[in-house]
C-alpha cells in the first residue's frame, strides 16, 4: 500500500496579491494533504497566520502540511512594512512597488527550494505557482519536476482568455462600448464589452503589457493547470482548455467545501460570533447577503444607492463593506443612522454592516440566507455553488464580467443587476473614474435584481441546489475532483 512517505511531495506557492487567491491554495494543499500527500506551503510573514489558521482549521494538527515562511521585501521596494497584499497597500502608486517585492520574494523562495532539493524528505515532486509567481518555472526546471500554474479564475474564463489570445477579436474593436463574440461554448452565446475584457486585454492595467506578455509565456510554458472548479458545473470547459491549451487542466473544487461551515465560538471573531447570532433569529431564506470580495471598493455615490436598495427592500440583509472607514463623513453618517453599522448586532434590525471581513462560507451555508449580491470573483461563484445559493451578479473587474455570463446564461443560478462598466482597482490605478465615478446603477434597479432572485428565482434555486448536490459528489471518492486530486498525484511521483 502507498503510504504518505512515497507519495510526491507537493511545494505550493499561492499569489500573495489576494487573500481570494491565498485561501483557495490553502485548500488545494489541504486537499492533497487528504489524500495522503505531504505539502508545504510558503507565504510570507502576515499572510502566514492566515494560511496556518485554514490548515490547522482542515487537518488534525496540520498533519500532512508545513507551512513555511520567507520575508517579504517590503522595504526595499519602497513599500511600508507589513504591505504584503495589494488590499494592504495604502496607495495605487505604489502598486509597481508590490510587484518588484513580489519578484524578490520569488528570487528567495526559489533559493529555499533549491536548498531542500538535497534534502530528500523534503525535496520538490512538484510546484504549484500562484499566477504572478512565473519565477516558479525556472525552478521545477531546475530541479526536474513538473510545474503547474493556480490562477484563480474557474475553467471557462480560462477558456475564454486562450481564446481571446488566439483569435485576438478584442483588437479589431472600434472602442470599448462595441461587444466581443467569444464563442466557446455552443450553442450558448457570449459577449462582453471591451471595457469588461479580463485584464490581459485591457491597456489600462497598472501591470503594464511587459509584464502581461511575461505572464502569458509563464502559462503557456508551464506542465498543466489546477482550477478550483469541478468538471459538472462549467459544460466541459475544463476539458476544452486543456485540448486548446496542450496541457493538463485538472479542476479539483470546489475547495472550499470539506471546511466545517460550523463556527467553534472559541476560535470566532467577534464580527463572525455576531453574524451568526444576527443570523439564527431570522427565517428560512429571508435574508440578502452581501458582499463584493476582499478587494471591492465601491464608489461612495454608488454604495449610497446600493444602501438606500437594502434598507428600503423586504429581506433582512448582511452586507459586508470593505474600506467602511475611508468614505466620506456623510456616507459614514447615513450608514449609522440606518444600518447596524455601529458594532452592535439586534436581533430585530434589518441591515446588519460588517466591516471588511466576514466568515462567508458559514453564512451561505446558514439556513436563514435565501440569495447572495456578489460581484462574481471566482471563489465567492464557487463557495456560493456549493452552499447552493441563487445570486444577484454584480461584476467589479478582472475577469467578473466573463463569470457573470456563465452564472446567469450557461447555470441560470442568477440575475445581473445590469452594471457594464468596471469598478476602480488597485491595477486600474485611477484609470476609470475613481471616487468620482458616476452612478451607474440605481437603488430602484438594485431592488428589482433582488426581487427577481427572493421572490421569483425558484427555478434559480432549484438548479443551484442540483449543482450543490454535484459539487458534493465531485469531491467524494471516486468524483471528478477526487479522482483529479489522484492524477495530480500520480503524475508528480
Amino acid at each position: 500500500m502507498e503510504t504518505a512517505t512515497s507519495k510526491p511531495h507537493f511545494v505550493l506557492v499561492p499569489w500573495i496579491g489576494s487573500i481570494s487567491h491565498i485561501l483557495p491554495m490553502t485548500d488545494i494543499g489541504c486537499l492533497l494533504a487528504s489524500h495522503g500527500a505531504p505539502v508545504t506551503i510558503i507565504t510570507t510573514p502576515v499572510n502566514s497566520p492566515l494560511v496556518q489558521s485554514r490548515v490547522d482549521r482542515a487537518t488534525p494538527h496540520g498533519a500532512g502540511i508545513t507551512v513555511t515562511t520567507i520575508p517579504f521585501p517590503a522595504a526595499e521596494a519602497g513599500l511600508p512594512e507589513g504591505c504584503e497584499r495589494l488590499d494592504l497597500i495604502p496607495s495605487p502608486a505604489m502598486v509597481p512597488g508590490f510587484f518588484r517585492a513580489s519578484r524578490g520574494f520569488g528570487e528567495a523562495v526559489a533559493r529555499h527550494c533549491r536548498r531542500q532539493d538535497a534534502r530528500p524528505r523534503r525535496r520538490p515532486s512538484c510546484i504549484i505557482a500562484g499566477m504572478c509567481h512565473t519565477w516558479a518555472l525556472g525552478v521545477a526546471r531546475e530541479l526536474g519536476v513538473p510545474c503547474y500554474v493556480f490562477h484563480g479564475f474557474g475553467a471557462f474564463a480560462l477558456l475564454c482568455i486562450e481564446y481571446l489570445f488566439k483569435q485576438r477579436r478584442h483588437e479589431a474593436l472600434p472602442s470599448a462600448d462595441e461587444l466581443v463574440d467569444i464563442p466557446v461554448l455552443p450553442p450558448f452565446e457570449f459577449k462582453v464589452l471591451g471595457r469588461q475584457l479580463p485584464p490581459h486585454f485591457v491597456p489600462s492595467t497598472s501591470m503594464g503589457s511587459g509584464w502581461m506578455q511575461e505572464l502569458r509565456e509563464f502559462e503557456m510554458a508551464v506542465d498543466g493547470v489546477v482550477v478550483n472548479s469541478f468538471e459538472e458545473l462549467e459544460h466541459g470547459s475544463a476539458a476544452l482548455l486543456a485540448a486548446s491549451a496542450g496541457k493538463k487542466v485538472l479542476a479539483v473544487g470546489p475547495v472550499s467545501l470539506p471546511h466545517q461551515p460550523i463556527l467553534d465560538p472559541r476560535a470566532a471573531s467577534d464580527d463572525a460570533r455576531r453574524c451568526m447570532a444576527w443570523l439564527d433569529a431570522k427565517e428560512a431564506r429571508s435574508v440578502v447577503y452581501v458582499s463584493f470580495g476582499s478587494a471591492g471598493r465601491m464608489p461612495a455615490a454608488q454604495l449610497m444607492q446600493l444602501g438606500m436598495a437594502l434598507v428600503s427592500c423586504p429581506w433582512p440583509t448582511l452586507w459586508v463593506i470593505n474600506g467602511a472607514d475611508t468614505l466620506p463623513g456623510d456616507v459614514r453618517d447615513w450608514l449609522r443612522e440606518n444600518t447596524d453599522a455601529d458594532g452592535v448586532a439586534h436581533a430585530h434590525s434589518k441591515c446588519l454592516v460588517v466591516r471588511g471581513w466576514a466568515p462567508q462560507v458559514a453564512i451561505l451555508d446558514h439556513p436563514a440566507v435565501g440569495g447572495f449580491m456578489t460581484h462574481c470573483g471566482w471563489g465567492s461563484t464557487l463557495e456560493s455553488v456549493a452552499a447552493g445559493m441563487p445570486m444577484v451578479t454584480w461584476p467589479f473587474f478582472a475577469e467578473q464580467f466573463i463569470n457573470e455570463r456563465l452564472i446567469v446564461d450557461v447555470l441560470g443560478i442568477g440575475v445581473s443587476v445590469g452594471v457594464t462598466r468596471p469598478t476602480e482597482n488597485v491595477l486600474t490605478a485611477g484609470k476609470l473614474g475613481g471616487a468620482e465615478a458616476k452612478v451607474e446603477i440605481g437603488a430602484e434597479q438594485v431592488k428589482k435584481a433582488l426581487a427577481r432572485m427572493m421572490d421569483e428565482g425558484e427555478d434559480m434555486r432549484r438548479k443551484a441546489q442540483e449543482l450543490k448536490e454535484k459539487a458534493r459528489a465531485a469531491l467524494e471518492e471516486g468524483g471528478s475532483s477526487y479522482m483529479n486530486l489522484e492524477k495530480l498525484i500520480h503524475s508528480s511521483v
